[in-house]
């Protein structure tokens, strides 16, 4: 989103946060193939705060869209400087939960095992972000290019291609978690990278060239996008509130609305452009 931002397609970078978090969703979907149990029935209800926060930021997202503001502070919108904000204050409130067995396990592997040097960790971290960063910048560009060719528009590519190749770490976490039987972690992979999404809005924002706040440019799609989010996050919250259920069906009502919805709201996306 960054790169799209600073190379001036802030369509694209907003239709890659707003896409990237519903098709995050999807992968409880995918983790469900994997698991052994149904995975929304056996994680702490803590997470329905995340899911909830998904839902603020989201919706002052959406609402920043529909209703511009021009106002900027500092190179960027009031509208991404409060959800930043209001991230670290939600973030900084959350009380510590309880270590879930999984957790504790990969804890205790961890620390059984022979530790690296802080400069080969430096190292690999510094490769990787660079390899990340170049990555982006490339797969942006690819973006908008098929973007022009296709027709398609940056709001749909960057809510669907671009989207689903940024979220490709996620994939590979919700698969393996769900392998492992560590749903608490699937979950709190989904939800927190949603939430984190959302406060590279900021980083677009500040990144774009000119003085208009990015959001203030978003389209009617982006802001769909936005809210099949923030309805996929409500579907997550009714799920985990209700009476823990084991089915004879692995997919359980939650997953197949989840899927439908995204379904639905790619439609909705394309139509609204």
């Amino acid at each position: 989103s960054g790169s799209a931002a600073f190379m001036g397609s802030g369509n694209l970078a907003l239709g890659n946060v707003f896409g990237s978090n519903i098709f995050n969703m999807i992968l409880l979907v995918v983790g469900q193939i994997f698991a052994t149990r149904h995975i929304l029935s056996n994680v702490s209800p803590t997470h329905i705060t995340t899911a909830a926060t998904g839902m603020l930021l989201s919706g002052i997202a959406a609402l920043s869209i529909l209703a511009p503001q021009p106002y900027a502070f500092l190179g960027a919108g009031l509208d991404t400087w409060l959800i930043a904000v209001l991230y670290i204050v939600i973030m900084r409130m959350l009380p510590g939960a309880e270590q879930e067995p999984e957790v504790a396990a990969a804890t205790q592997a961890r620390d059984a095992e022979p530790t690296t040097s802080l400069t080969v960790l430096w190292l690999k971290f510094a490769t990787s972000a660079a390899a990340i960063l170049v990555a982006g910048w490339f797969l942006s560009k690819a973006a908008d290019e098929i973007a022009v060719i296709t027709g398609l528009g940056q709001t749909f590519i960057g809510s669907t291609l671009l989207a689903a190749s940024t979220s490709l770490p996620e994939l590979t976490v919700s698969i393996f978690t769900a392998r492992m039987g560590a749903y608490d972690l699937l979950v709190g992979n989904v939800l927190g990278s949603n939430i984190f999404n959302m406060v590279i809005l900021i980083v677009s924002d500040l990144l774009q060239p000119g003085s208009t706040p990015i959001l203030s440019t978003g389209t009617t799609g982006q802001a769909v996008s936005a809210l099949v989010g923030l309805v996929l996050s409500g579907i997550v919250i009714v799920s985990l509130t209700l009476p823990r259920r084991e089915g004879k069906f692995k997919f359980s009502w939650d997953m197949w609305l989840i899927l439908a919805v995204y379904l639905v709201g790619l439609r909705m996306i394309y139509q609204a452009g």
